[in-house]
This record gives structure tokens, C-alpha cells and sequence, in this order.
């Protein structure tokens, strides 16, 4: 099981990528010409949905997809492709006004709508506003990582390593049931 700050960073981030999806869904629908950039964005939306969100939801039910060294990776990647879409949007609109009719009528992205500038810009602002929340679970995801090593259990995050005694051996181990380093 995943700690209440993580599922909480989830849950924002849920609602952020939902919100950059529903965005590019409008400029999909309304595009004239086809767009890689807009293209993208969505493939990132739809990525971090499903490995943040969803993966998430299943952690939350299956202890060993709460390995640190999966959730670190996931993280990384997930911060990557939003940070890459983000500035993808961002340099093929260049931000300017858009009331500017010069400006929209020259971007491909745009392409001469007010409405789609507005979406476009809002889109980039969520983008980045998730990118903030992988970077901050990326160095959650971190800590756990050095404090428990790859393969513990995640549910003792920021509380220090648990450690329960092996009654076949008496050894005291981690929550995984594996001996640290130290004790070999």
C-alpha cells in the first residue's frame, strides 16, 4: 500500500492530467491541419494517467508493485513526458497574446482561433502543474528507494525502515522478508 501523501499527489495529478486530456481532446477536434506536438501531448496525458493513476489504484491492492525501484522509474518517465510536452506546446505557440490576429493566424498550432490560443496556453500551465507533482513524487520515490533499497515494501515511506523479526532464523529482516546487506 501506497503512504496518504503519495495517494493524495495521485489524486491532484489525476485531476490535472484529466484536465490536459479534455483540453486536448478540444484541439483535436477542432484542428484543421494535424499536429505531432498536439499528438503528443495527448500520448502523455493518457501515459500518465495510466501509470500514476491507475498503477496507483493497483498498488494500493497488490504490495509488489509498491517496489521503490518500479515507482522511482514510473516517476522519472512520467516527469520526462510532461516536461517534454509542456515545452513542446510551449515553443510551437510561442505565447503571445491572442488577441494578436498576426500571431494566431501564423501559428499551425492555433491556427488563427482565439479559443484554441486560450486552450493551448491553459494546456501548458497543467502540463507543468503535473510536471511539479511527478518531480516532487519522483523525490519521494527517491528517498524510499535509498532509505528501504529496491525491492521493500513501499508502506514504510518517510517512517524509517520497519524491521520484524524472522522467527526461522531469528534474524530481524525488512517488510519484504529479506535480510539488509548488513546482516548477511
Amino acid at each position: 500500500m501506497l503512504s496518504t501523501t503519495d495517494n493524495l499527489l495521485r489524486i491532484l495529478n489525476a485531476m490535472f492530467l484529466i484536465i490536459c486530456m479534455a483540453f486536448v481532446s478540444a484541439l483535436l477536434n477542432t484542428q484543421t491541419h494535424g499536429s505531432g506536438r498536439v499528438n503528443y501531448c495527448m500520448f502523455t496525458a493518457a501515459y500518465g494517467l495510466a501509470t500514476d493513476s491507475f498503477y496507483g489504484i493497483a498498488a494500493n491492492f497488490w504490495e509488489p508493485l509498491t517496489w521503490p525501484l518500479v515507482l522511482v522509474v514510473l516517476d522519472f518517465l512520467n516527469f520526462a513526458f510532461t516536461f517534454s510536452a509542456g515545452t513542446v506546446i510551449a515553443v510551437g505557440i510561442r505565447a503571445h497574446s491572442c488577441k494578436n490576429e498576426d500571431y494566431r493566424n501564423g501559428n499551425k498550432i492555433i491556427e488563427g482561433s482565439e479559443n484554441r490560443c486560450r486552450m493551448t496556453q491553459a494546456l501548458v500551465a497543467f502540463l507543468y502543474f503535473s510536471m511539479f507533482i511527478f518531480i516532487v513524487k519522483l523525490v519521494m520515490s527517491v528517498i524510499t528507494l535509498i532509505q528501504n533499497g529496491a525491492f521493500s515494501s513501499a508502506t514504510s515511506r518517510f517512517y524509517g525502515r520497519r524491521r520484524r523479526n524472522n522467527a526461522s532464523a531469528g534474524v530481524p529482516t525488512d517488510m519484504s522478508g529479506v535480510p539488509s546487506i548488513s546482516q548477511v
